[in-house]
C-alpha cells in the first residue's frame, strides 16, 4: 500500500453511471442536500477531475468522493474532513490500517446502497413468511427421506420453483444484503480512528455500527460466506471462498437461504437502516480521505483554502488546472457585485481560465484542497454556461439549450446566497448586434437589478470587444494574449490587465499567403469599424 501511495491505482475500472445514479440516490433522500447541478458539472469536466483525484481503494470510497465533490455549495463536515485528511497524510500507520480495512471493498454494488434510505425500500409483504415455513418444511424432509424420499424430492421442486418465480423480487434485494457484511465489518475495523477534530466524521463508526451485529450476521449467510473468508487475504482462503460460493448457491435454491435473509434481515434493516447508512457514509468519506491525503502527495501544488466573509475579496494567487499538464499559473482577484470579462484569440485560454477558477473553487468548499498557491474567498454556488450541446432527446437546438441555461443561472442570482457565474461566448452563432445586446443585458442583470447590487461575481468570456465598452462600471477587462510566430500564433497563457488590443485574422491571413487585394480590402473594413467603435485594434 505505501508503495502506491500518491499514485492512482492502475487500470482502474470507474463506472461512472452507477456512481452517478448513487449520488442522486443519496441526494434525493437526503432532505438538506444540494448537487452541483448537471450542466456546471460537465462545463467543469467533472467525472475527469474526479478520476483524476480518485486515489480511493473501494467502491464505497470512489462513490464518497464523488458525492463530495459534487456536493454543493460545500461538503459535509469540511473542517473534519480537511483534519481527517492531514492526520492520514501524517500517521502512516493509521494510514495503513486505514487502507487494509477498505481495499475488500472492490464490488461494484457498493455504488447501489442509498436506495436503502427509501421509504419501504424493502418491503414487507406478509406472504414472504412462506420462505422460512418452505425452509423448515424441506429440512423436515430430509429427517423423513429414509421413509419418504419423494417427499424431499417434492420440496426441492417446490423450493427452487418459488426461487426462480421471485427472482426479481428477491434477487436484487438479497444483493444489496450481500454487501452489507463486509460493509460493517469494514466499518468496525476502522473504529480505531477517533478524534474530537474528525469526530462529525467518525461518530457514526463508535455510536452506529454496534447496532448492526445481528444485520451483519443475516448478510454473512446471505452472502454464503458465514465465516467471512473473503476478508482474509491469502489464496487458501480465496480456493475454500470459491469453493463455498458453488456450495452455497444449490443450498440456496435448495433452502431457499437469501430469500429468507431478506426476510428476517428486512426487519432489522427497517429499524437500523439510518445506522447502516451513517456507517457506509462514515467509512466511504474516511477512503475519500484517503485519495484526497493520496493526491496531495502525488508532486502537485496545492494549498488549504482559507474561507472568508461573504462579500470579502477573493484573492486566488496562482491557480491551476488539475486536468492541464504543465499549467501556466494565473491569479486573480475577485469583488462581490463586480464582474470580469476575458477576451482573447480562441485557444488563449479563456475557457481554461474559466474552468480553472471553478474547479478549483469546487475542490476547495468540497475536499478542502485547491491547486493554487494561496486561496482566499467566501463560499460560493458555483454555476456555469460553458459547453456547448443540444439536447437532442428534447429536440432542443444548441440556441434554446443555453437561452434556458442563461436564464436559469439569472433565476439563480435571485438568491441572496453568494453565486459564481461563469460564461462562455454568450449567444454564439447568432446576430452581432441581437448577441452584443443580449449579452450585456444578461451580464448586467446577475450583477444587479432594479438598483440593487447582488451578491455574486461573474466570469465571462468573450470575443466581443463592445461588451468591455458597454460595462466598464460593472466589469474589469482582462485578456490573453498572443503574438503571430513564424507557424502561426503563439500563445503565453498569462492573464493580463484590460482588453485585448490585437487583430489575428487578417495576421493569419497574411501569414498563410492571402492576395493583397484581400488583405488591403480587410483591413479597410476594419479601419472603419474601428472607427465607428471608437477604437483602434493592433494590427500585425
Amino acid at each position: 500500500m505505501s508503495a502506491n501511495w500518491g499514485e492512482q491505482l492502475p487500470f482502474r475500472d470507474r463506472k461512472m453511471d452507477a456512481i452517478a445514479a448513487s449520488h442522486a440516490s443519496r441526494v434525493a433522500t437526503t432532505p438538506t442536500a444540494r448537487s452541483l447541478d448537471e450542466r456546471t458539472w460537465t462545463d467543469l469536466n467533472g467525472d475527469d477531475v474526479f478520476a483524476r483525484l480518485d486515489h480511493t481503494v473501494s467502491t464505497l470510497g470512489q462513490h464518497a468522493l464523488y458525492h463530495r465533490l459534487r456536493t454543493a455549495p460545500s461538503g459535509d463536515h469540511l473542517d473534519a474532513f480537511g483534519a481527517l485528511v492531514t492526520r492520514l497524510n501524517t500517521d502512516v500507520a493509521e494510514r495503513e490500517r486505514a487502507q487494509k480495512a477498505l481495499e475488500r471493498l472492490q464490488d461494484a454494488h457498493g455504488y447501489d446502497l442509498w436506495w436503502l434510505a427509501r421509504p419501504n425500500a424493502v418491503e414487507a409483504h406478509s406472504w414472504y413468511v412462506v420462505f422460512p415455513l418452505l425452509t423448515a418444511a424441506a429440512l423436515a424432509s430430509i429427517a423423513i427421506a429414509p421413509m419418504w424420499p419423494g417427499w424431499l424430492i417434492a420440496m426441492l421442486v417446490i423450493n427452487v420453483t418459488v426461487r426462480i418465480a421471485t427472482e426479481r423480487r428477491i434477487g436484487w434485494i438479497a444483493r444489496g444484503f450481500r454487501q452489507f457484511a463486509p460493509l460493517i465489518a469494514a466499518a468496525e475495523a476502522l473504529r480505531f480512528l477517533n478524534g474530537d477534530d474528525i469526530a462529525p466524521i467518525v461518530e457514526p463508526l463508535h455510536a452506529d455500527v454496534p447496532k448492526l451485529a445481528r444485520l451483519k450476521l443475516i448478510s454473512r449467510w446471505v452472502n454464503g460466506d458465514p465465516l467471512m473468508l473473503s476478508t482474509v487475504s491469502s489464496p487458501i482462503a480465496a480456493a475454500i471462498t470459491d469453493l463455498v460460493n458453488v456450495i452455497y448457491e444449490y443450498f440456496n435454491y435448495a433452502f431457499l437461504l437469501d430469500a429468507n435473509g431478506v426476510y428476517f434481515g428486512g426487519r432489522d434493516l427497517r429499524a437500523h437502516g439510518g445506522s447502516l447508512l451513517r456507517a457506509i457514509a462514515a467509512a466511504g468519506d474516511i477512503d475519500a480521505a484517503l485519495s484526497v491525503a493520496s493526491y496531495r502527495d502525488s508532486g502537485q501544488t496545492w494549498t488549504r483554502p482559507q474561507f472568508q466573509a461573504p462579500g470579502a475579496i477573493a484573492t486566488l494567487t496562482d491557480l491551476r488546472h488539475p486536468l492541464v499538464t504543465a499549467p501556466v499559473p494565473n491569479s486573480i482577484s475577485l469583488r462581490s457585485g463586480r464582474g470580469v470579462l476575458v477576451t482573447g484569440s480562441n485557444m488563449s485560454g479563456k475557457s481554461t481560465f474559466l474552468r480553472t477558477i471553478g474547479v478549483n473553487a469546487v475542490l476547495a468548499q468540497t475536499i478542502n484542497t485547491c491547486l493554487a498557491l494561496e486561496y482566499k474567498a467566501p463560499v460560493l454556488d458555483v454555476r456555469s454556461c460553458i459547453g456547448r450541446s443540444d439536447d437532442l432527446l428534447a429536440g432542443k437546438s444548441y440556441y434554446v439549450v443555453e437561452v434556458e441555461a442563461l436564464l436559469a443561472l439569472v433565476q439563480a442570482s435571485e438568491n441572496p446566497a453568494p453565486h459564481l457565474f461563469l460564461l462562455d461566448e454568450l449567444f454564439r452563432g447568432t446576430n452581432a448586434v441581437e448577441r452584443i445586446a443580449a449579452g450585456q443585458a444578461v451580464l448586467e442583470e446577475l450583477i444587479s437589478a432594479r438598483a440593487t447590487i447582488k451578491p455574486h461575481v461573474v466570469l465571462a468570456a468573450t470575443h466581443d470587444g463592445e461588451l468591455v465598452e458597454l460595462l466598464p462600471e460593472s466589469y474589469e477587462a482582462y485578456h490573453f494574449g498572443d503574438s503571430l510566430g513564424p507557424d502561426g500564433l503563439v500563445f503565453d497563457h498569462r492573464l493580463k490587465s484590460g482588453p485585448a488590443t490585437t487583430r489575428t485574422a487578417i495576421a493569419l491571413l497574411r501569414l498563410h499567403g492571402a492576395p493583397t487585394t484581400l488583405l488591403t480590402r480587410a483591413e479597410t473594413t476594419a479601419e472603419m469599424l474601428d472607427r465607428q467603435r471608437g477604437t483602434t485594434l493592433t494590427a500585425r
